[in-house]
């Protein structure tokens, strides 16, 4: 059982690792479901759909990093950090609340961990994307 627990913990850690890494891409994963949701509902097929959904994203990847590469002010910066920052925050929620609700009955702490945990991961996000220089 404390094998058990040990592996838990790591798990759990290992998950929040991950989240926090790949926070600064929820924006794009966001952007490349709806243009592929888009696409296969227009009955293109699913090569097109993908590739909608890749172009997308790549897209939008790269006029964010065009637009941190040309801001001059820092509120421009902010602002695009903040843009990405709010879907990241919403799988941070998400995310946390499912490893509360896991772990721990239905409360009122539930809801103040996964509040807590969202606004970590925008945190984290927004720092990834504000601290980018090109």
């Amino acid at each position: 059982m404390l094998i058990g627990f040990a592996l838990i913990i790591v798990a759990v850690f290992l998950c929040c690792a991950l989240l926090f890494r790949l926070s600064i891409y929820a924006l794009p994963l966001f952007v490349a479901f709806l243009a592929g949701s888009a696409t296969y509902r227009s009955d293109s097929g699913i090569l097109a759909t993908l590739a909608a959904a890749a172009i997308a994203a790549i897209l939008l990847l790269a006029v964010a990093q065009l637009a941190l590469a040309f801001a001059k002010s820092d509120l421009t910066r902010a602002v695009i950090g903040v843009v990405f920052a709010a879907p990241a925050a919403v799988a941070g929620y998400h995310a946390v609340h499912g490893i509360a609700a896991a772990t721990m009955p239905q409360s009122a702490w539930q809801f103040v961990i996964s509040l807590l945990g969202a606004a970590i991961v925008a945190a984290a996000s927004w720092t990834q994307w504000s601290r980018a220089r090109l």
